[in-house]
């Protein structure tokens, strides 16, 4: 009876999923917009930004007046004592108790630092901080938008690839019913009746690969996207391309916009200032510091708990405190030392970091180039490949060509689509990967 009451309730539950799934059409901009709003990573890293926000506004906060109230009340079990000294007494030092048992103390403490720099640093560094974290923020929406892009992209490849062996499919099954046709008709040899079953085979085979690589594909770009496993996505937008549009040609310019809008460049350019600012800080440590205080005092000692009777004194204040650090064992000297060989090696991160990227642009700018020669190529194969398949196709319905010749020319048909496809892939993609590597690319 358990058992039976669980298969219901789990047959219950896949119906409600199913009636509660959707399709959604999408394209690649929508996709986009899509993962801005529900991507987990980047909705921690909005709420780290602002974090950051509050950890400057409590950096400028040091740079304000405090005030505090503070009350004790204390009981002693034996008065306090005062040691005092009288010269015409045989003993010269002699204790005398002070005071009641019963203390009251209570007071309001005002401070204004009116010159630190090292808070003036601190709310510095905490702008650069702020800075870099929004930065990487930035950095994380591009990589979203590159990982997105790159996803979308191969499903609709999937689904291009899985479309043409449909269709070769289609060829190869006309081909076996043909084959076995002719095979009992005794004009046919076996051999050629298990070849084509093979193929027939061989590309249900694929075709089931591609069916379960565009379902897991699907189900990462949700996660991405921060859309529910429920909701079918129906992509349709196409791997199409035009060579006037695609023409994303890399130039001498192309170096100095990465320069302009690469959020690691920035984030390490940020890093450099951010270790000045902590040897301005770590100096600032050692300079002078003035501050105004003051305070207003209740005080009461009584050897009772009538508390109602006492009498409070009021005692005041206010003053101003200079703070001038005259030797500290040299540690100026070796946090200097230490910011200085940070400040190097902040500065030759910076190069590197250039220099990788110029080497990255060159590299993906060859590949784009590539991309772009392959595809002219394959789409030559395809025309040529098409030729071939239509003189077999004329030659075997006339009776002048047999339907492995046939089968031969399909093949090779389907493998040059197949190749165009992939060139047109490789061109998407790596326009795309050129448009991050200058940091263009955007959610």
């Amino acid at each position: 009876m358990k058992k039976q009451y669980q298969m219901i309730m789990l047959l219950l539950s896949l119906l409600i999923n199913s009636a509660n799934a959707q399709t959604v059409e999408l394209t690649l901009k929508e996709a986009l917009q899509l993962a801005s709003k529900g991507n987990r990573q980047l909705q921690v890293q909005v709420l780290q930004n602002q974090k950051m926000e509050e950890v400057v506004k409590e950096a400028k906060s040091f740079l304000l007046p405090t005030v505090s109230f503070n009350a004790a009340y204390t009981v002693y079990g034996e008065r306090p004592v005062i040691f005092l000294r009288s010269e015409t007494l045989p003993q010269k030092v002699y204790d005398v108790r002070f005071g009641g048992r019963f203390a009251f103390d209570g007071n309001i403490t005002a401070s204004y630092p009116v010159l630190n720099p090292v808070l003036k640093s601190n709310v510095k560094l905490a702008g650069f901080n702020r800075e870099i974290q929004k930065q990487e923020t930035k950095q994380t929406e591009e990589q979203l938008a590159l990982d997105i892009t790159q996803l979308y992209l191969t499903v609709l490849l999937s689904k291009e690839r899985k479309v043409l062996l449909e269709q070769s499919l289609q060829r190869n099954e006309r081909a076996l019913a043909d084959s076995r046709s002719l095979f009992l008709q005794g004009k046919n040899l076996k051999t050629d009746t298990l070849s084509h079953y093979i193929s027939v085979q061989n590309l249900a085979a694929a075709i089931s690969a591609l069916n379960n690589n565009i379902n897991v594909l699907s189900v990462q770009l949700k996660q991405l996207m921060g859309v529910e496993n429920n909701v079918q996505l129906l992509l349709t937008d196409s791997l199409t391309i035009s060579i006037e549009e695609t023409m994303f040609q890399i130039t001498s310019s192309g170096l100095a916009v990465a320069l302009d809008n690469r959020k690691d460049l920035k984030i390490q350019s940020l890093m450099l200032d951010q270790k000045k600012e902590q040897l301005t800080g770590a100096k600032a440590e050692f300079k002078p510091r003035l501050s105004v205080m003051a305070q207003y005092q209740l005080q009461s000692q009584e050897d009772n708990l009538r508390f109602w009777k006492y009498s409070f004194p009021r005692t005041s204040f206010a003053g101003v405190k200079l703070s001038i650090p005259i030797y500290s064992g040299s540690r100026l000297k070796y946090k200097s030392v230490q910011s200085h060989l940070e400040i190097k090696q902040a500065d030759l991160l910076l190069a590197k970091l250039k220099n990788s990227i110029q080497t990255e642009l060159i590299y993906l700018s060859a590949n784009f180039q590539e991309a772009l020669n392959q595809w002219k190529i394959r789409q030559q194969n395809v025309e040529a490949a098409q030729i071939n398949y239509n003189m077999m196709n004329d030659r075997y319905r006339n009776g002048l060509g047999n339907r492995l010749e046939l089968a031969d020319a399909e093949l090779g048909l389907t493998k040059a689509k197949l190749d165009n496809l992939q060139a047109i892939y490789s061109i998407r993609l790596s326009e795309v990967q050129l448009q991050s590597a200058m940091g263009l690319l955007h959610l």
